[in-house]
């Protein structure tokens, strides 16, 4: 999670959908002092911090959800932002979570990953944790109010980042630029893991994603409009 105000804008860090290379691209055009526990934990007095420009001084944790932010800041102020978030088609996610696990070692849950014993085993062990502390947020949860109602300006996709980072520099007004792909980070086509069966719970598990954002399992679904649009 990114909040800025000058320039004013707000980055919802959702996981494994390009954020850390989102992040890094965004800093350097913050105004703002080093990172500090005891900013992170002014998100505690929530609607509090409204009171005498308290909230300019909070810092998110990096995974945070835009309704924490929103409970801190005056209404105003959150109107004010340039709101938005990445997001990633379910199935592929999964995929990209696990080679991170199995990859991370000093990851508290990568030994329990490598054990599990392949992609199917992790599928399900991961699926019974989703919404849970430690497992996977749906990412609709982080860019939905209590309301249920979408209280951001821009869902961007990581299927076509370059495209809608661009979009989101030209709304901040910013010549930010992703750093390069790592050598050796792409991999087989993420629906080569699944079965009929594990694909159609992964389908039942992130309804609510896949709904929102228009995925299907082979990607954007049709008529999605473009960044531009």
């Amino acid at each position: 999670m990114l909040v800025s105000h000058d320039p004013p804008f707000m980055f919802v860090h959702i996981d494994k959908a390009a954020g850390s290379n989102i992040q890094h691209a965004l800093r350097p055009f913050m105004k703002v002092t080093g990172r500090s526990k005891l900013r992170r934990l002014g998100g505690l007095l929530g609607p509090l911090n409204r009171t005498g420009g308290l909230y300019r001084q909070l810092e998110f944790s990096e995974h945070a959800p835009a309704e924490k932010v929103r409970r801190c800041l005056p209404p105003t102020v959150y109107a004010g932002l340039c709101k938005f978030a990445f997001v990633r088609n379910p199935w592929d996610r999964l995929v990209s979570r696990h080679a991170y696990l199995l990859r991370k070692t000093e990851h508290g849950r990568s030994r329990e990953v490598n054990e599990l014993g392949g992609f199917d085993a992790y599928l399900r062990w991961e699926l019974a944790r989703t919404g849970k502390k430690g497992g996977m947020r749906h990412q609709a949860d982080y860019v939905l109010g209590e309301d249920g109602r979408l209280i951001v300006d821009f869902i961007g996709y990581f299927e076509r980042l370059e495209e809608d980072f661009a979009e989101v520099c030209r709304r901040i007004g910013i010549p930010a630029a992703l750093p390069p792909a790592k050598a050796g980070s792409s991999r087989r086509d993420y629906r080569a893991f699944y079965t009929d069966e594990t694909r159609d719970l992964v389908g039942q598990a992130y309804a609510k994603d896949i709904a929102l954002f228009s995925y299907s399992f082979d990607g954007i679904n049709p008529g999605l409009p473009s960044a531009a649009a």
